[in-house]
């Protein structure tokens, strides 16, 4: 039976394009902010136990708080040395892993001395990824290799990779998320063609929604390191529920007159998740930062809603963006949903919308995705150079 951890590439997009939600299980959920708490730790710590993630990736300092709070659990931690230059010795590179294996982490992410690397001292190189990678497996732990892409050439990278698998190390990772770059389809596919199906390829650095996660999977990575891992899951649970997936949304109030009514709507026939409930209002989550405020306008008399309607009362209009390619998943589920679409409309540039309305009269435009983004592009060029 194929396994994620055992998958080709080939066989990591099929079994997610089966099941979207298996994506949580490449996911090393991380927090390497200096700022961060014991709180916050223990918050993804939380979140990785109940997403089912691969790892929770902390600062060596957190490791032994990450341990305690995922003991019992099937969530790995895992420490980053070197971090975030990688430009410590080879002797303080192998005692921070020993003591963050010690501590409790069962994967090492190392961070290379680039400086090394670009003065083409292979040999301090091989010998430093050896050090730290021999430590690793005798103590029964994983060793990921960053290299950092956004310094390298691409031959730097070519060479880094092969210095790294000599070094026998389990994965190459592209980056630690603070050098001003991240991780790039073409620099995963890089990395997996010079390294092969033999060893890991860790995407990290900008992987912020399921279709990067997807497009970086499709590129050759089988692990993800990721900040934003619970969104990519909600992603996944909403694609592996219909399919379907609204983008976002512009900030937006629509008034209702019957709470539970447009609730059942909006939740059942739509598939947005509520983010928050009120007496009299509901706020739906439509994005990673936007949302659809649904307000009972019976309640007008004694409060307004803090973001003005769009359009009259009760006969608003509110535009979601959807994948292109899923507007024909979105036609068919509203259809199954008996719910009448009055108007599908061609643009200019080859994109579409179709619009139908809720229970209470407000307009709903669902606009292929492409387009929405060269609308709203649009309209902050022209809020910025409004002076």
């Amino acid at each position: 039976m194929t396994t994620l951890t055992s998958a080709t590439t080939e066989q990591l997009i099929q079994l997610i394009d089966e099941d979207p939600t298996r994506v949580a299980g490449l996911i090393d959920h991380t927090l390497l902010k200096p700022d961060a708490t014991e709180a916050m730790i223990a918050q993804i710590c939380r979140e990785a136990v109940r997403h089912s993630f691969f790892s929770v990736c902390v600062n060596p300092t957190n490791v032994r708080f990450a341990a305690e709070q995922l003991a019992g659990s099937a969530v790995k931690v895992c420490a980053v040395v070197g971090f975030p230059l990688g430009a410590t010795t080879t002797k303080e590179k192998v005692s921070e892993t020993q003591t963050a294996i010690e501590n409790g982490a069962t994967e090492i992410d190392m961070v290379i001395n680039i400086g090394a690397v670009k003065s083409k001292d292979d040999e301090f190189t091989l010998g430093q990824i050896t050090a730290v990678t021999q430590t690793c497996h005798a103590n029964g732990a994983l060793c990921k290799v960053i290299i950092e892409t956004s310094y390298l050439t691409n031959e730097e990278k070519v060479r880094v990779c092969q210095i790294a698998k000599k070094a026998g190390a389990d994965f190459v990772k592209t980056s630690t998320g603070f050098s001003g770059g991240g991780a790039t389809v073409e620099d995963v596919a890089l990395m997996r063609h010079t390294v092969g199906q033999g060893m890991g390829v860790k995407a990290s650095g900008g992987i912020r929604s399921l279709d990067d996660a997807r497009r970086m999977v499709a590129a050759g990575a089988n692990r993800l390191g990721v900040s934003s891992g619970v969104r990519i899951v909600q992603e996944a649970e909403t694609a592996a529920r219909g399919g379907t997936e609204i983008l976002g949304v512009a900030e937006a109030v629509l008034y209702v007159t019957d709470i539970p009514r447009a609730k059942t709507f909006y939740t059942e026939v739509l598939g947005l998740p509520v983010s928050q409930e009120f007496e009299d209002a509901i706020f739906l989550q439509t994005g990673q930062n936007s949302t659809l405020i649904l307000f009972d306008i019976n309640k007008l008399a004694t409060r307004e809603s803090i973001i003005p309607a769009h359009g009259a009362r009760g006969q608003g209009h509110a535009c979601l963006a959807v994948p292109p390619e899923q507007m024909d998943g979105w036609r068919a589920r509203l259809l199954a949903h008996e719910v009448e679409i009055e108007h599908e409309q061609d643009w200019s540039l080859g994109t579409h919308s179709i619009y139908f309305r809720d229970p209470d009269g407000n307009s709903l435009e669902l606009m292929d995705g492409r387009h929405y983004r060269r609308v709203w592009r649009k309209l902050q060029e022209k809020a910025e150079t409004a002076y």
